[in-house]
């Protein structure tokens, strides 16, 4: 089918990649236990512009081997006027009450 199907190679998606692609795919609501993250260097730099970052975010399907060796759609970069953007999801599995958690930061905060 192709919603199991991934950007690499046609490698198929795991339930993990499923899990994670669904997560960003619900910016901006995303609610507890599951949460979104803005590091200071993010809202700084582009106050007016969170919005269009967070839309590429939420969009981003360009994961490689490079970006995504594990297949788990985890984690994606890229440019925005100028600067390096990240985005990193960590499961805490229910841990202190909180399963997955977003981070969008510029490269330079990582």
């Amino acid at each position: 089918m192709a919603d199991n199907v991934g950007t690499m190679s046609n490698t198929p998606l795991s339930e993990t990649a499923r899990r994670y692609d669904a997560f960003r795919k619900g910016i901006p609501f995303i609610q507890k236990p599951n949460i979104l993250c803005l590091t200071r260097g993010i809202v700084d730099t582009f106050p007016d512009e969170t919005p269009l970052i967070l839309k590429m975010v939420r969009e981003f399907s360009v994961f490689t081997e490079k970006n995504d060796p594990w297949h788990e759609h985890d984690f994606g970069g890229f440019e925005f006027k100028g600067e390096k953007i990240f985005w990193k999801i960590d499961d805490y599995g229910g841990h202190e009450g909180y399963e997955l958690i977003m981070t969008v930061m510029l490269a330079s905060d990582y």
